[in-house]
């Protein structure tokens, strides 16, 4: 295992930042458990403590450390000589990811831990409803679109992807409230 092993990528799928052998398999994974149990104590404990949608809280609590895990091995690898398309692995994981968030984010209930939590989705439940389920069909779409992405090579696409799941729910929340919703 060499003395730097590299722990950042950028879109072109090159590496641009690098940590000690002992920072990476020290530091890295006692911060990556820090963030696990900062992410499940998050999703226990909503402040007003309603409409809670278990299945949706598990799939928050196996995500993080699911990242987590596939964050690391690809920096083992990595240090083991191991040339891995870090792009294609994150792509496919964020799509499948999406897909399945798009799934479940239509049946969640207006709560204050999980989902697109504007001022006006959480004092409404029409508008939380209605925004909720345009919001599974951006990130469903979404979910294709990251799932292609490394077939078509576009980095740009990725990034308006991006901006398009979060603000096309965010921009109809607001109509909605404008007009009375």
């Amino acid at each position: 295992m060499p003395e730097t092993i590299p722990t950042h990528w950028g879109f072109n799928n090159e590496i641009d930042d690098y940590s000690t052998k002992f920072s990476a398999f020290i530091k890295t994974p006692i911060f990556l458990i820090l963030i696990n149990i900062f992410s499940c104590f998050m999703l226990d404990n909503d402040p007003k403590n309603i409409n809670k949608n278990k299945l949706i809280i598990l799939i928050g609590k196996a995500t993080v450390p699911l990242v987590l895990l596939i964050t690391f091995m690809i920096s083992v690898f990595y240090g083991l000589g191991k040339e891995i398309n870090v792009m294609v692995i994150v792509s496919l994981f964020v799509g499948f990811l999406l897909i399945i968030i798009g799934n479940y984010l239509p049946k969640t209930k207006r709560n204050y831990t999980v989902g697109i939590k504007l001022p006006w989705t959480l004092n409404s439940d029409e508008n939380w409803r209605k925004t909720h389920r345009l919001g599974g069909y951006t990130f469903i779409l979404g979910g294709l679109i990251f799932l292609l992405s490394p077939f078509v090579g576009n980095q740009y696409l990725i990034l308006i992807t991006i901006a398009v799941i979060f603000f096309i729910p965010m921009i109809y929340s607001f109509y909605l409230y404008k007009n009375g919703i």
